[in-house]
């Protein structure tokens, strides 16, 4: 089974590594989306320097997850909204045929990853019709796809990985970004233990999403749909 992930950001990954890991490790093929390389996210940096850097910190953590890496090449800040974001998706997943599609839940705060979400979902089914002429041909069953993303929407969870094996890996891929993990001020020096806060925290929601299904740790999705269940996917508890 092919399990593609579709973010807007180098780093975006991070949310749902340790089941890009647990895929992985279980004989699975995984894909990682990138439709920008992040080049407005400092305070400082050149935009050519910092994409240049962040390029080079997504390869890096593709490599710790053992997943394949593909850029869309999109300005970061200006993920463009609607037709052109989904027409590029549907040649992308009839190119991969993905099994499942993992991507930003369309109702979080942040543009960039709203579109990308909205667009990755939308394609998976325009990707499907025989009669949809592309460059590629039609792929077709439409993939099953989860939205991470729960704790910038109103929408709860209902499916968990259980990642409690793959912290370490995750925790190895999430280093690999240290320019997105670094403290910068307008006017002071940069909090070298900045990452590591920032760790703590995304362990705790980890640990909290374990307590809800069982696990020590454990990854939250939103399912679009009723979907057949794979078998890694853990019923959560009220």
């Amino acid at each position: 089974m092919h399990l593609v992930f579709v973010g807007a950001h180098p780093d975006d990954e991070t949310y749902a590594s340790g089941t890009i890991a647990k895929h992985i490790a279980g004989c699975g093929k995984a894909t990682i989306v990138v439709a920008t390389r992040g080049g407005k996210g400092h305070w400082g940096m050149p935009s050519e320097e910092l994409c240049e850097l962040r390029t080079r910190e997504m390869e890096a953590a593709a490599k710790t997850l053992g997943a394949d890496l593909l850029w869309l090449d999109y300005e970061d800040a200006s993920v463009p909204a609607g037709d052109e974001l989904r027409e590029t998706l549907v040649d992308v997943y009839r190119r991969l045929k993905p099994d499942i599609v993992i991507t930003f839940h369309p109702l979080v705060w942040r543009d960039d990853h709203r579109r990308v979400g909205l667009a990755a979902s939308d394609a998976t089914l325009k990707a499907s019709l025989p009669l949809l002429r592309t460059a590629y041909p039609y792929h077709r069953p439409e993939p099953e796809v989860y939205f991470f993303g729960e704790t910038m929407t109103p929408i709860e969870s209902d499916s968990f990985v259980d990642v409690t094996e793959q912290m370490e890996t995750k925790h190895r891929a999430f280093l690999c970004h240290a320019s997105q993990w670094v403290s910068w001020e307008i006017d002071g020096p940069p909090d070298p233990d900045h990452a590591e806060k920032v760790w703590n925290r995304f362990r705790e929601r980890f640990a909290v999403n374990g307590s809800r299904c069982g696990a020590g740790y454990a990854e939250a999705f939103i399912g679009r749909e009723k979907v057949r269940r794979a078998s890694w996917l853990l019923p959560g508890r009220a």
